[in-house]
């Protein structure tokens, strides 16, 4: 039988606080490492903030990079790689009160379910920010924010419902393709299906227009380089496949209920972990500051 780990409990080094009725931790693996398979007792989100990681449940393998944003079922056996260099994680424990709040919203996704980029990853930083807090974040700040990432689990089909083979080979084609010009038509010709369907059925199973997905993918693209680089924002911007960064500036403010609009002062939490690289800090307000610009 795996380990199950209570809430709170993590392998790596960890720094918790917990609010709203929910845990916030942030995670660092320092190096390479295979973590023994186990559950956690509490459903939870993962944000991947630096490194890299994998993770296999079931039949199914997530590679996150930097920003992926997971949902996880209570008690789902998993086990971890940590990618060389190691990984620093931001983990959102969702403690018994949420259950019924969770349920409110409908059928969960099973097991794991990737949220990519857009409107969670940007509520799961607005989270990450009130932690940064420590024993000044506000607790309704961050239990509203929960209830609205919650809100992105509505909607998503039943755990029975067997998306089609195709949508795969669509997925594909949108996280290889979403810098450049994606066409539609040509999507639903080499899926074999109309365009009307092919739209139809992405945001049955996927939550969102397609429009949309590729902006998460863009601005998530942004948020990993600004992390991971030291270039300048409109060279980002426009690798990212924005034609200029006023484009991404008005895409990222017509994002609703996203980063707090303020730039948050440096992290002088006392529960908080040592970083390794202290420009992490500046290049995550920077982050919110590109999000919070008028």
């Amino acid at each position: 039988m795996s380990t199950l780990l209570q809430p709170g409990a993590f392998y790596g080094e960890t720094v918790s606080l917990r609010i709203a009725d929910a845990v916030l931790s942030e995670v660092r693996h320092r190096a390479a490492k295979i973590v023994p398979t186990h559950r956690h007792e509490a459903a939870y989100f993962s944000l991947l903030l630096e490194g890299s990681y994998q993770e296999t449940a079931h039949d199914s393998t997530i590679v996150y990079e930097p920003f992926t944003f997971v949902f996880h079922q209570a008690q789902m056996q998993h086990t971890d790689s940590i990618g060389p260099g190691g990984c620093r994680m931001f983990m959102i424990e969702l403690l018994p009160s949420w259950t019924s709040a969770l349920r409110e919203f409908g059928p969960l996704p099973a097991h794991v379910f990737e949220l990519h980029g857009g409107e969670p990853g940007w509520l799961a930083l607005r989270i990450y920010d009130e932690f940064l807090s420590g024993d000044a974040a506000a607790p309704l700040t961050v239990e509203s924010l929960l209830f609205e990432l919650c809100g992105h689990l509505a909607g998503r089909p039943p755990q029975d419902a067997r998306e089609p083979e195709w949508l795969s080979g669509v997925d594909a084609s949108l996280q290889t393709g979403f810098v450049g010009g994606l066409d539609v038509a040509a999507l639903a010709a080499d899926a074999g299906i109309s365009p009307a369907h092919l739209c139809k059925t992405f945001r049955r199973f996927r939550g969102r227009s397609m429009g949309d997905y590729v902006m998460g993918l863009r601005l998530q693209l942004v948020c990993r380089r600004l992390v991971e680089t030291t270039d300048e924002l409109r060279d980002i911007a426009a690798d990212a496949g924005f034609t200029d960064q006023r484009s991404h500036d008005a895409r990222v403010r017509a994002l609703p209920g996203r980063i707090a609009g303020r730039i948050p002062g440096p992290p002088h939490h006392r529960h908080q972990l040592d970083r390794a690289d202290p420009s992490a800090k500046s290049q995550y307000r920077t982050i919110l500051a590109t999000a919070s610009m008028r």
